[in-house]
């Protein structure tokens, strides 16, 4: 027998609850776009967004742009903080709430994904859509590799654009912009794509490069002298020189299409770089160049998420600082020269 224990009053509809796996908590998701009690949780919307919120204060901790419309329902994996979604873009994705990553895309729905559940264990999960079907996925012994995936998203955007590019053939002509009309240059092609995977294998490569030389500096300081053996792949070249190699490959009016692919926290990781780069005065505009598309492309994801504030904070002083140099630079050397002109 149930019987009625307790009310709580909410100041709107409520959309979702859901209760946490100690049974200490309750969520409920209101109309009003708030989320009542919690703790560490992940919240989906209408903006198509997922968010991280922290358990104690109700501190915002990430955003990531997940779904191509709505996201209608999210879970946690059980005991992992991998995270499940759905959306009205017909599409279940899976996601590392650690690194804000996103891991596997499921299709088979020909409709908007309305809910979603999984499995106590994690080994399966069931999603309902609009399409009147429901379907169980199974978890399966075989691997997959993250960096497949990205090469298989970046895929099937190219074939997009190309679908895109053909559909448009014999459509009306688009006027020219006026004079001082400002846009993007270029469009994404194969070579910008490839451009993007080569970033993102280079900054995975460094990445645990660094970790290497942590580890050789963490056992060189408990007594365990050993040789360091750099990675054959960096070229000789420490990990900040050989991200940057991989941008100078990178055709100039191909650079912004290149960035605008790149996935939030890889774009989260070359801004880390950034500042390393100011020291060489040659490499001042590119650096410039590519922190301003990464800011307008990525200005609401930076500014709330926390781990990116420090990097934005020493940018700013830095880059001001070496730009003035530059400036001056150039400014000297401009009148030197109309000085040699007139004598």
């Amino acid at each position: 027998m149930v019987s009625h224990v307790r009310t709580m009053k909410m100041n709107d509809d409520v959309q979702v609850v859901a209760v946490s796996p100690d049974d200490k908590y309750i969520l409920a998701a209101l109309l009003d776009c708030t989320v009542k009690d919690g703790a560490l949780l992940v919240t989906g919307s209408a903006d198509k967004n997922l968010k991280i919120w922290g358990l104690d204060f109700g501190d915002f901790h990430k955003s990531n742009f997940a779904h191509a419309d709505s996201v209608m329902a999210v879970q946690f994996v059980r005991n992992t903080h991998y995270v499940f979604s759905v959306g009205k873009d017909h599409l279940i994705k899976y996601w590392d709430a650690d690194k804000f990553e996103l891991l596997l895309t499921l299709e088979g729905h020909h409709a908007e994904v309305w809910y979603l559940s999984i499995s106590n264990c994690g080994d399966f999960i069931v999603s309902g859509s609009h399409d009147r079907s429901i379907r169980c996925w199974d978890r399966t012994e075989e691997p997959f590799f993250i960096a497949e995936e990205k090469e298989k998203i970046l895929e099937q955007m190219f074939e997009s654009d190309l679908d895109n590019a053909f559909e448009n053939m014999y459509a009306p002509k688009e006027e020219l912009p006026e004079e001082g009309a400002v846009a993007l240059a270029g469009k994404k092609t194969q070579e910008t794509l490839s451009a993007t995977n080569s970033i993102i294998d280079a900054l995975d490569i460094a990445e645990d490069e660094l970790k290497r030389i942590a580890e050789h500096a963490e056992e060189k300081r408990k007594g365990k002298v050993a040789d360091f053996q750099p990675n054959v792949l960096m070229l000789g070249l420490s990990p900040s020189d050989f991200v940057l190699r991989a941008l100078s490959n990178v055709y100039a009016n191909d650079m912004e299409q290149t960035l605008l692919a790149l996935p939030f926290s890889d774009a989260l990781k070359l801004l880390s770089y950034l500042k390393d780069w100011t020291i060489n005065s040659d490499k001042v505009e590119l650096v410039c160049r590519i922190a301003t598309v990464l800011l307008q492309t990525l200005y609401n994801q930076l500014v709330t998420t926390p781990s990116a504030r420090p990097v934005l904070s020493i940018l700013r002083d830095i880059l001001y600082a070496r730009v003035k140099e530059c400036k001056d630079v150039l400014g000297f050397n401009l009148a030197a020269m109309d000085h040699l002109k007139v004598n």
